[in-house]
């Protein structure tokens, strides 16, 4: 039982790729929520792994200058936000840190170029989007390593629009009769309002048509619902949202495509991959998990044709709309699994390939990469495990040049990276 262990002192050595710190503990590897590098801490252990173990943390006996009071109420039982409790520039070191960690142990890199980085541009406030858990009529976070859910009517990482929400979905959660799991509340960028979206377990109650209507009828700052199931998809209103991933240019979307969730380093995120790419007006590029064409019409612009591949229907209808609608002409939209797509493009010539894989990586498409041998790769990871396994195989044909971290996910352990890769052989 837990409360049988004796408690010990243990020293912070620094933080996982992951919500918790780490240190050892007469010789085996510790991990805590909640710690700082360089504390000292009273734990207990709680779970024993063998060779690693987990501990609940009972006191800071020694405080870390990078240690700060979290401004949200909700912690430190909320789970949406493990690192609030450190400056912020204390997570951007961490997250270079996890980033080269991985890098070197699972890609075998010791010497890449990481550039320094980027910040967020906004600490809060900064998500145009966000997820919340539903139970009993109430919604929120899971609390930290566990399916409890904390309640929220408010949350400091959403933007005004969104977190105005929270409240009214609460509402609508507890009046809709389908099964809703997760809803998320997104706003529409330069368009009026927010859109919902809620994921049900089993079937749709037909009564939840007229709750809808008769919810958006009440809330003028929401201008569509948009239920989900499995095999079916039901919507009432306006569920048209926008992204721009450069100020001058603006996408149109339906709720439920991927976006990125924080619009103002997205843009950072979009200017390095141009500046990296640096393709001119005579190059062709293939853009890979193309979505809507966030890098597919910045790309557009500059070089001289775009095959943008996207596999999810409505991302990809999405995106032939937006070159419709924005009169672009060397812009071609393929919806199908990239796999495929490679393997039927396989005599193609590319001067370039963008891939912007989800957090599994591109592990299915490596091989066809490397075959069809474009001189440049652009390639952006959420995920420092995946990016490090997919660019240990890529290196067998090309020179990784530089790798610029980017925060798009302060007070999370998540960063996102851009990487430049050159043909080689």
């Amino acid at each position: 039982m837990r409360d049988s262990q004796p408690p010990h002192t243990l020293e912070i050595t620094g933080l996982t790729y992951g919500p918790h710190g780490v240190g050892r503990l007469d010789g085996k590897v510790i991990f805590v929520r909640g710690v700082v590098p360089g504390e000292e801490v009273e734990i207990t252990v709680r779970e024993d792994r063998g060779s690693f173990a987990y501990a609940e943390l009972h006191s800071v006996l020694r405080s870390a200058p990078q240690r700060r009071v979290p401004p949200c109420p909700y912690l430190p039982r909320c789970g949406g936000c493990p690192w609030q409790h450190l400056t912020y520039s204390a997570q951007l070191h961490a997250k270079e840190r996890n980033l080269l960690e991985q890098l070197r142990r699972i890609g075998g890199f010791s010497d890449l170029n990481v550039l320094p980085i980027l910040a967020s541009p906004h600490e809060f406030g900064y998500r145009n989007r966000v997820s919340v858990r539903t139970e009993s009529g109430r919604i929120g976070f899971y609390a930290a390593a566990s399916h409890d859910l904390v309640a929220v009517d408010h949350c400091l990482l959403a933007d005004t629009r969104v977190d105005a929400a929270i409240q009214p979905v609460a509402e609508l959660v507890r009046d809709l009769r389908s099964a809703v799991r997760r809803v998320e509340i997104a706003g529409r960028g330069t368009l009026p309002g927010v859109v919902v979206l809620g994921e049900v377990e089993g079937r749709f109650n037909n009564a939840d048509g007229t709750t809808a209507i008769e919810w958006l009828a009440r809330h003028s700052d929401a201008t569509g619902i948009v239920l989900v199931g499995r095999g079916w998809r039901h919507a009432w209103g306006d569920e048209q949202i926008t992204l721009s991933p450069e100020d001058d240019l603006t996408l149109h979307g339906r709720c439920g495509v991927f976006t990125q969730v924080n619009p103002a380093a997205n843009r950072l995120l979009v200017r390095t991959v141009l500046t990296m790419g640096a393709f001119g007006p005579a190059d062709r590029v293939l853009d890979l998990y193309a979505g809507v064409g966030n890098l597919t019409f910045p790309l557009a612009r500059c070089c001289a044709q775009v095959v943008a591949v996207e596999q999810h229907g409505l991302a990809a209808d999405d995106a032939r709309a937006n070159a419709g609608r924005l009169g672009v002409a060397n812009c071609r939209v393929i919806a199908a699994p990239a796999q495929r797509a490679l393997r039927e493009m396989r005599d193609t010539t590319f001067d370039g390939v963008v891939l912007d894989p989800p957090r599994g990586g591109a592990a299915e498409v490596v091989d066809a990469l490397l075959t069809l041998a474009p001189r440049r790769l652009i390639y952006v990871s959420c995920n420092p495990a995946t990016l490090a396994r997919d660019l240990k195989r890529l290196a067998r044909r090309y020179r990784i040049e530089a790798v610029q971290p980017i925060d798009l996910f302060p007070h999370s352990y998540h960063v996102e990276a851009v990487v430049n890769a050159v043909l080689t052989c």
